[in-house]
C-alpha cells in the first residue's frame, strides 16, 4: 500500500508539473501577443510584467516556444519591432543564454524571410535587430554591418541602366528601404561612425542613380506627378539628420525601451559574426515600387493645423505606423478601426485622422493594384465612421470631395476601385451623399447622355448603376436630386421582342414558351422542336431559346439560374465548341436585359461558369464591333476580368503551378491575355483621331485607360510574353503613339 501511495503521489506531481508549464505557456504566449495590440494597458506594464514573469526561470521547451512566437509576431506586427527588442533586451538582463539564442535566431530569420518572400517578417526583424542596439544588446559595429549588407546590391549600381549581376531594382529598392526606415531609430546614436557616414553616402548614391520612371505611371492623377516613395523618404532622413537627429514630438518614434534603461544597462553585449545576405533568386518576386499618395495639403482643403509637411520625418512617421497598423489587423476591422483610434487618440495635437484616411484610400487606389480587395478598406472606413461619428465621417466627405473634383485627370485603372468603394460606403449610411454639390460642379448644362463621357458624369452613371444594385431603383429614386435623376439607369426590366409574331423566328419562340410552360417539359422536348424547326438559321435558333429561357426566368436571379440549369444539356449540345453559337447565346442575353448592365453581367458570367460560354469567346463578344459603345461601361471589364478568373481557377485545378510565376505553364490563360491586348490595340488603332473635349476624344482615353488597367491586372501573367507585348508596342507605335507607349512603359517599369 505504501508503494502505492508513493506512485500516486509520483504521477500527482508530474501532472501538477504539466499544468502549471502549459499554464505558464499559455499566459507567456498571451502576454507577447498582446504586445502587438494598443489597446488596455500601458505596454510599458505589460513589458514590466512579461519581464518578472521570464526572470523567474525557464524550461527548454517554453524557451522554445517564446523565440518561435516572437519571430512569427514580428512577422504579423512589424511596428512593434521595438517593443519585442525591449522583450529581449529585459531577457538579457535576466538570462544572457537565452537571450543569445533569441539574437541568433532572429539574425537567421532575416535571411530566411528573404528566401520565403516574408517581406514584412524580414522589415519587422531588422528593426528589432536595430532596436537591440538601443537595448544595449547587440553592439553598433554589428548593426552597421548588417546594413551594409543590405546596401551591398545597391552599390553595384554604377550607372542607371547597369545590369551588373542581374539584380532587379525592386530587390535594390526593398533593400534600400529597410536601412532607410530604420536610420530614424539609430541615427542620433551612430552619426559620426565612419561606417555609418559610408552608408550614408551609398543610400544618397543610390538614390541619385536608380531609375524612378514608375512613378509617372503609378500617379493616380496624371496632371500630378506623384513623387517616387524612396526619394521622398530619402528626404525625410536627409532633413532629420540635418536637423541632428532630433527626436520627433508626440512620441512618433515608439521607444519603450527608455522606461527600463537603468535594467537594460546591466545586460551584456551579445558579439555575433558578421552578416551575408543571399543572393537574388532568380523568379523572386520583390514588393511592388510605390509612389507617395497626398489628398490632404493647403491647395486642397485649406490648412489643417499641426499636419506635417509632406517631406517631413513626422509624415512618414505617421503613415508608416497607421500602415503597419493595417497590415497587422486589415482581417480584423474591429480590431484595426480600435488600434487606428487609440493611436489618433494618443496623439491628440496631431490630425491623425487625416492621416488615416489618406492612407486608407491611397492603399485602396494604389496603382498597379491594391494589396487587398475593396471591400476591406470599405469595411474598415465603415467601422471608422461608426467608431468616431464625430471625426472620421467629416474627413472621409472632404476626401471624396477632393477626389471628385480630380476625377477629370484620374488614371482608369483606379475608376471601378473608387465607384465600388463609393457605393459601399454611401450604402452604409442610408445613401446619404453630396449628390447636389456633385451636380452643380458638373459643365453647365448637364448632359446626363450616354453619350456624354466625361469622367464625372460617366463616374455619376456608374456610380448610380452600383447603388441600385446594392438597394432597388425606386429607393435611389428617392434618395437623388432631381437634378440627378436622368442619371439613374432605367428601370431593370426584360424587353421580349418576340412577342411581335411578324419577326423571324417568332413562331419558334411561340412553339418554344408553350412547350417550356407546359407540364411535361424537359430538355429532351426542347432539343427535338428546335432541331425539327425549318426555315431559320441555326444561329437565330439560338438566339431564340437564350431569349425564350431569360424570359421565363426574368422574375429573379434565382429564377434565371434555375431554367439554366434544367436546360445546360440543351445550351451544350448547342453551342459546344461553336465560337459563333457561343457568340448568339451572349447577343440574346444583351437583347433580353438591353435595360439592365447588372443582369447582362450576372447572366453572361453564369454562363461561363457552368461552361455553356467559353473565356476566349467572352473576349470575342466584348471586342466585337456592335460593342464598341459598351467599352466605356464598367460591367464589361467586371465581365471580362470574371471570365479571365474562371479560367484561372480552372487551369489551376489541372496543372502544377509555379508560386512565383502563376502562368508559367499556362499557355491557355496565356492565350487569352494576349488576345484581350490584341484586340485591344486594335481597336484603339483604328480608332479616328479627334479633336480633346469631344465624345470620341473621351472615348479613346477611357479604353486607352482599360488597356493600362489589364496589364497592372495581370502582371505576372504578363512577365511570360513580354516580348510578344513588345511585338503589340512596335505596331502600334505608327499609328497610335500613345499605346505604344502605354505597353512600353508598362514593360519597362512594371516587368
Amino acid at each position: 500500500m505504501g508503494r502505492r501511495k508513493r506512485q500516486d503521489s509520483s504521477d500527482g506531481d508530474e501532472f501538477r508539473l504539466k499544468r502549471t508549464f502549459h499554464t505558464m505557456l499559455s499566459t507567456v504566449d498571451q502576454l507577447i501577443r498582446e504586445l502587438s495590440f494598443g489597446c488596455g494597458t500601458p505596454l510599458e506594464l505589460k513589458l514590466l510584467n512579461l519581464g518578472n514573469l521570464l526572470a523567474k526561470g525557464v524550461r527548454v521547451e517554453l524557451k522554445e516556444h517564446i523565440i518561435s512566437v516572437l519571430v512569427i509576431s514580428l512577422g504579423n506586427y512589424p511596428g512593434q519591432a521595438s517593443a519585442y527588442a525591449t522583450l529581449v533586451g529585459l531577457i538579457n538582463v535576466a538570462d544572457f543564454e537565452f537571450a543569445s539564442e533569441c539574437v541568433l535566431f532572429m539574425v537567421q530569420k532575416v535571411g530566411e524571410s528573404v528566401h520565403t518572400r516574408d517581406w514584412n517578417k524580414c522589415r519587422g526583424v531588422v528593426h528589432c535587430l536595430v532596436d537591440l542596439y538601443n537595448c544595449r544588446v547587440i553592439p553598433s559595429s554589428y548593426i552597421l554591418n548588417l546594413l551594409a549588407a543590405f546596401m551591398k546590391d545597391c552599390e553595384a549600381l554604377k550607372d542607371p541602366d547597369d545590369l551588373v549581376g542581374i539584380t532587379p531594382q525592386v530587390r535594390r529598392d526593398f533593400l534600400a528601404y529597410c536601412v532607410l526606415s530604420a536610420m530614424p531609430l539609430i541615427g542620433r546614436e551612430l552619426e559620426g561612425e565612419a561606417a555609418f557616414e559610408k552608408l550614408m553616402v551609398s543610400l544618397q548614391i543610390y538614390i541619385k542613380k536608380r531609375s524612378a520612371l514608375h512613378s509617372t505611371m503609378l500617379s493616380v492623377w496624371r496632371d500630378f506627378n506623384q513623387r517616387d516613395y524612396l526619394e521622398v523618404m530619402w528626404q525625410q532622413v536627409v532633413g532629420m539628420r540635418q536637423n541632428h537627429w532630433a527626436e520627433p514630438e508626440h512620441q512618433l518614434i515608439p521607444r519603450p525601451y527608455k522606461s527600463f534603461d537603468e535594467t537594460l544597462r546591466h545586460g551584456k553585449v551579445h558579439h555575433l559574426r558578421n552578416y551575408c545576405l543571399s543572393a537574388h533568386e532568380e523568379g523572386c518576386r520583390y514588393p511592388a515600387p510605390r509612389v507617395c499618395f497626398r489628398i490632404f495639403s493647403c491647395d486642397s482643403v485649406g490648412e489643417i493645423p499641426n499636419l506635417p509637411p509632406p517631406v517631413s520625418i513626422e509624415r512618414h512617421l505617421l503613415e508608416a505606423q497607421i500602415l503597419d497598423m493595417l497590415i497587422s489587423f486589415h482581417n480584423e476591422r474591429k480590431i484595426c478601426a480600435d488600434s487606428l483610434l487609440m493611436y489618433a487618440a494618443s496623439k491628440p495635437q496631431l490630425p491623425v485622422y487625416y492621416c488615416i484616411v489618406e492612407v486608407i484610400l491611397g492603399e485602396m487606389l494604389r496603382l498597379p493594384t491594391a494589396k487587398w480587395t475593396t471591400i476591406t478598406y470599405g469595411c474598415l472606413l465603415v467601422e471608422l465612421c461608426k467608431r468616431q461619428p464625430d471625426k472620421i465621417p467629416q474627413v472621409v466627405v472632404q476626401a471624396l470631395d477632393i477626389i471628385y473634383n480630380r476625377l477629370n485627370s484620374m488614371s482608369v485603372a483606379c475608376f471601378d476601385r473608387l465607384v465600388n468603394w463609393v457605393s459601399h460606403h454611401i450604402s452604409n449610411f442610408g445613401f446619404n451623399c453630396q449628390w447636389s454639390k456633385w451636380a452643380h460642379s458638373l459643365p453647365s448644362p448637364i448632359d446626363p447622355s450616354a453619350t456624354n463621357l466625361q469622367p464625372k458624369v460617366v463616374f455619376l452613371r456608374e456610380l448610380l448603376k452600383k447603388c441600385c444594385r446594392l438597394s432597388y431603383h425606386q429607393r435611389i429614386k428617392e434618395v437623388v436630386p432631381d437634378i440627378l435623376a436622368n442619371f439613374l439607369p432605367p428601370p431593370g426590366l426584360p424587353h421580349f421582342k418576340f412577342v411581335d409574331e411578324t419577326l423571324f423566328g417568332a413562331i419558334l419562340s411561340k412553339d418554344l414558351l408553350e412547350a417550356m410552360r407546359g407540364p411535361r417539359a424537359s430538355p429532351e422536348i426542347i432539343s427535338k422542336i428546335i432541331k425539327s424547326s425549318k426555315g431559320i438559321g441555326p444561329l437565330l435558333k439560338i438566339n431564340v431559346f437564350t431569349q425564350n429561357c431569360l424570359h421565363l426566368g426574368s422574375k429573379s436571379f434565382s429564377h434565371t439560374f434555375a431554367i439554366l440549369a434544367k436546360y445546360q444539356s440543351v445550351f451544350k449540345d448547342l453551342v459546344e465548341g461553336d465560337s459563333e453559337g457561343q457568340i448568339a447565346v451572349l447577343n440574346g442575353v444583351f437583347d433580353v436585359w438591353v435595360a439592365s448592365d447588372h443582369y447582362k453581367f450576372v447572366v453572361a458570367e453564369k454562363l461561363v461558369k457552368v461552361f455553356i460560354i467559353e473565356p476566349i469567346n467572352i473576349v470575342t463578344w466584348i471586342f466585337g464591333p456592335s460593342m464598341r459603345k459598351e467599352l466605356t461601361k464598367m460591367y464589361i471589364w467586371e465581365l471580362l476580368h470574371s471570365a479571365v478568373r474562371h479560367l484561372k481557377r480552372v487551369q489551376h485545378d489541372v496543372e502544377v503551378v509555379d508560386v512565383d510565376n502563376p502562368s508559367a505553364c499556362d499557355p491557355v490563360v496565356k492565350s487569352v491575355l494576349y488576345t484581350v491586348v490584341e484586340r485591344l490595340v486594335k481597336i484603339l488603332c483604328s480608332a479616328p483621331f479627334a479633336d480633346e473635349g469631344t465624345e470620341e476624344h473621351y472615348w479613346f482615353q477611357w479604353v486607352l485607360g482599360r488597356l493600362e488597367e489589364t496589364l497592372f491586372i495581370y502582371a505576372d501573367d504578363f512577365k511570360v510574353i513580354k516580348n510578344k507585348l513588345m511585338k503589340i508596342s512596335e505596331y502600334s507605335s505608327d499609328n497610335r503613339p500613345e499605346v505604344s507607349k502605354t505597353i512600353a512603359a508598362f514593360v519597362a517599369c512594371v516587368l
